[in-house]
């Protein structure tokens, strides 16, 4: 969703400065080449201290802010043509849901999703990949990814599920094509490419 749907990148930059000061901006983008739940633990102690209503309000501040994060020009387009088409439309995302569903519902596109796979499902995406091909009776080659990031793409590797990289989101196509990937379908630069790269899979 975010960074793929939503332009939400700026946001999650903030939200993760404002709790680790110390860290720059190349050091948040070397966190998203992981399992984002599981490398921001290891930078638990650059935290800064805060009281829990200081942490609440910070959360609270970060969930309206979420809300105004405008939709990428063409990503609804794509949901909608893809849900026309008879695809079923899963979402595999590190946020939670009250980061999530509010923006799904404001755009007039939850409706196109049959499964939204929030934090609250798992925080590890290879776990809801297994949930979604159980759910929906998928093979891996019936299946297929879309993500902004390196380490979405290494979860994708480990459950063997073919992706799709875009390069408007976290991570440029420097991060995508630095090593190799097995199940990388292609890297998309606009939603028309990534439309070509859907239909030619």
């Amino acid at each position: 969703m975010d960074g793929v749907l939503f332009d939400t990148t700026e946001l999650s930059k903030k939200f993760a400065h404002d709790q680790y000061p110390s860290i720059t901006d190349e050091m948040h983008a070397e966190l998203l080449c992981g399992n984002f739940h599981e490398e921001m633990a290891k930078i638990a102690h650059l935290k800064k201290q805060e009281t829990e209503e200081e942490a609440n309000a910070r959360k609270r501040t970060h969930t309206e802010n979420k809300l105004k994060c405008p939709m990428y020009n063409g990503a609804k387009e794509l949901l909608e043509t893809l849900h026309e088409e008879g695809h079923t439309l899963a979402l595999n995302s590190s946020a939670f849901e009250k980061n999530c569903l509010p923006l799904l519902e404001k755009h007039g596109v939850v409706s196109l999703f049959d499964f939204l796979g929030t934090a609250e499902v798992s925080k590890s995406k290879i776990d809801k990949f297994k949930i979604i091909e159980e759910k929906y009776g998928f093979g891996n080659k019936d299946t297929f990814f879309i993500t902004d990031t390196l380490g979405d793409i290494r979860e994708a590797d480990i459950a063997n599920v073919p992706t799709i990289a875009v390069t408007w989101g976290a991570h440029d196509k420097s991060y995508f094509t630095k090593e190799e990937h097995k199940n990388m379908i292609g890297i998309a630069d606009t939603f028309e490419e990534l439309k070509d790269l859907i239909d030619r899979t």
